[in-house]
């Protein structure tokens, strides 16, 4: 069995697709085969998913697709995305963080260095986006699905790409764009649960820094100690919570402090 016989040479359908990489858009020089033909024997036995097709794809692609054992175009196309993604996440990374605005305070060797990862960034994210493009094969026409626009919401502000709704998040909410980027990630890539994750990190540290200082304030001013303040504090908050630190503070005054004062005299 030959490629000749066994694979369907994936044609565009339009000139100006013409040796473009299926996969990424680049320059196409070399052909993936989907599946790979040193499994050709193994997909005709099983009839696993597969699509018998020599694709045109470019140098970068056709290396990293090696290592691939998928049979469709679809799994192909992923696996070749993840790949580009892992090998640019730092170029990437560069992207999302920097503009060409902020460049002008930095030192010539780093603003050179930056620039670079900017550039390369914008053309990773441009490949990976890259959505394929129409084709004929074995005398059937396919086109590439539409897929719906990827919108990234921000209470109410809407952006068509990951790096214009961080600038804006960062800048609106007055938070760091590499804790916005992560807290992004581990709030179901949604921009505003991770924004009120981050406010409520905040208003939790602000808090116990007030709960601390306020209790040894009054620990000293009472002559108690402050692990006995802390944890009624700590008891009367979790009992009541519209209660401030002040009110608790007062009511153990009132309850504990002051009882024991006027037994004493």
């Amino acid at each position: 069995m030959t490629a000749a016989t066994d694979y369907h040479l994936l044609v565009p359908t339009y000139r100006d697709d013409f040796n473009t990489c299926f996969y990424c858009g680049c320059i196409a020089s070399a052909h993936d085969y989907a599946p790979p033909q040193r499994y050709l024997e193994f997909y005709l036995a099983t009839r696993e998913p597969s699509e018998f097709l020599q694709v045109p794809c470019c140098t970068e692609c056709h290396e990293h697709l090696k290592a691939c054992k998928a049979g469709t175009l679809e799994e192909r196309c992923k696996f070749a995305n993840d790949k580009l993604a892992k090998k640019y996440a730092k170029a990437l990374t560069i992207y999302e963080m920097w503009t060409e605005a902020e460049l002008a305070a930095l030192d010539f060797s780093l603003r050179h260095s930056i620039e670079a990862g900017l550039k390369l960034g914008a053309e990773t994210t441009e490949r990976l986006a890259y959505p394929g493009f129409p084709y004929e094969a074995a005398g059937q026409q396919h086109n590439v699905a539409d897929l719906a626009p990827t919108y990234f919401n921000v209470f109410g502000e809407r952006f068509s790409t990951f790096r214009e709704a961080l600038e804006f998040a960062s800048k609106a909410y007055r938070i760091p764009k590499n804790a916005l980027k992560e807290r992004f990630a581990d709030n179901d890539n949604n921009f505003e649960l991770a924004i009120q994750a981050i406010h409520k990190e905040v208003a939790d540290k602000e808090f116990t820094q007030q709960l601390k200082k306020q209790c040894a304030d009054f620990a000293r001013q009472h002559k108690q100690a402050v692990i006995f303040v802390h944890k009624q504090v700590e008891r009367y908050l979790s009992e009541n919570d519209d209660m401030t630190i002040s009110e608790a503070l007062e009511h153990l005054y009132q309850t504990r402090i002051k009882p024991q004062l006027s037994a004493k005299k």
